[in-house]
């Protein structure tokens, strides 16, 4: 066994390294985490504002409230493109070693980049159904999921290429008695006015072809592989499963995996969301929300279940010490007390239960969602430290979803618990063995 595991731990290390150095998917990781405070908010005045019970939805339009709780989706989620741009691109500039002015200059040449290939005007009736054009209107349908995919590959490309003029000293140099605010500010110049004019070129050969834009190209070319992926359950099984066996090995799994999460499935999560805020038949039934929400409830490997084995079960001193700790931590989602208390990493026995546990939670919720038992996910984000429970009821809007996640934590606990009980008697074993001498 021994041997089987060093054999499976020299092939994954060096796959884990090379994904946690990739700098493609640590900057688009390091964009999207940055940004969780933009769609937290957004998500949670979605949820405020839709909430779907009848006295609060009463409560809240007859004061007049529901415009305004609609107001920050509106600026965020539905926008979500405008901060994915800067955010990506800030990540990425910071990885290839530029300062923090660079790199907010990379950001903002970004946006820059990303609006230029934006077409402009809208078009839409009036009341007496005359059709009204305004040719100089941005159309906000780029701004959010529709132009999250050029959002992510301007944000990895343009960093790159502003690097080259920093890297190179092609920049506009000020004596140094000038201010180093206003220096930077003018050493952006150059790099920005060439960047501009390459996106000048490349919005005038997209407009040559059928699509008319950049966006439109890359959201028309990329959608269809990605819905696919993205419709298999399978899909997000495969990076439970990575993660999971990646924690086994004592390496961060949600490393690994949450960057191809983040980029496969942030997409479909804010279209869950921004449908939800309209009042809209929600079109994905897998999104990023399943995380938290099915698979790793309570923290990686469904943990939460081998919490409350511990907390009702424990019988030895050692794992009745260690609930004092690991309850508290696992009830909001934290997992490293259970992961290394006690401990799951490198342990044989816990393998089986680390893959089984958000295997069984993630494909029931599934399942529940693809009969129609449960509705679909509301695209709400559950980050680090959501309480159980509370996750269950944000991740589907509403009491059903507290009710989900409670099933689906038993049905963990009954998973994790004969392995634990395993060993709990192999610490009273060895306990009596200490009193014993």
């Amino acid at each position: 066994m021994n041997a089987f595991l060093d054999k499976l731990q020299s092939v994954l290390i060096p796959i884990s390294q090379k994904v946690n150095n990739n700098k493609v998917l640590k900057g688009i990781s390091g964009g999207f985490s940055s940004m969780l405070p933009i769609v937290m908010v957004g998500a949670l005045f979605t949820l405020l504002n839709s909430l779907n019970i009848a006295p609060y939805q009463n409560l809240i339009s007859s004061l007049g409230l529901k415009p305004y709780l609609a107001l920050p989706g509106a600026y965020t989620t539905d926008m979500i493109s405008l901060y994915a741009a800067f955010c990506i691109a800030r990540a990425e500039a910071k990885l290839f070693g530029l300062d923090d002015s660079d790199s907010v200059s990379s950001g903002l040449i970004t946006l820059m980049f990303f609006l230029i290939l934006i077409p402009l005007g809208v078009s839409g009736k009036a009341s007496n159904d005359e059709v009204v054009a305004v040719a100089g209107a941005v159309p906000t349908a780029y701004l959010g999921s529709r132009g999250l995919f050029t959002a992510m590959i301007l944000g990895v490309l343009i960093p790159r290429l502003h690097n080259v003029f920093v890297k190179n000293n092609i920049t506009i140099k000020l004596p140094d008695s000038v201010p180093e605010m206003i220096s930077k500010s003018f050493a952006a110049m150059i790099p920005a006015i060439c960047i501009a004019a390459v996106a000048i070129v490349v919005r005038f050969l997209f407009s040559l072809t059928p699509y008319g834009s950049a966006t439109n190209a890359i959201y028309g070319i990329l959608q269809a592989p990605l819905a696919a992926l993205t419709k298999n359950p399978f899909t997000f099984l495969l990076l439970l499963l990575v993660c999971n066996v990646m924690w086994f090995f004592g390496i961060h799994g949600g490393m690994v995996a949450n960057p191809i999460r983040m980029a496969l499935f942030t997409e479909a999560t804010l279209a869950n969301l921004s449908a939800y805020g309209a009042g809209q038949p929600l079109p994905n039934i897998v999104v990023n929300t399943a995380w938290f929400g099915m698979g790793n409830i309570g923290g990686s490997a469904c943990a939460i279940g081998l919490c409350l084995s511990i907390a009702l079960f424990a019988k030895s001193r050692r794992y009745r010490e260690l609930n004092k700790v690991s309850l508290p931590a696992g009830l909001v989602s934290i997992s490293e007390p259970m992961v290394f208390g006690v401990p799951m990493v490198l342990n044989p026995i816990m393998l089986i239960p680390m893959l089984l546990a958000p295997t069984v939670t993630f494909l029931l919720g599934y399942a529940a969602m693809a009969t129609g038992i449960m509705p679909y996910m509301t695209g709400a984000e559950l980050p680090n430290g959501t309480p159980v429970v509370l996750g269950g009821f944000l991740a589907w809007g509403g009491i059903h979803g507290a009710i989900m996640h409670i099933i689906l934590i038993a049905v963990s606990t009954l998973i994790y618990l004969p392995f634990f009980k395993i060993l709990d008697n192999q610490a009273l074993k060895e306990e009596a063995g200490e009193v014993v001498e």
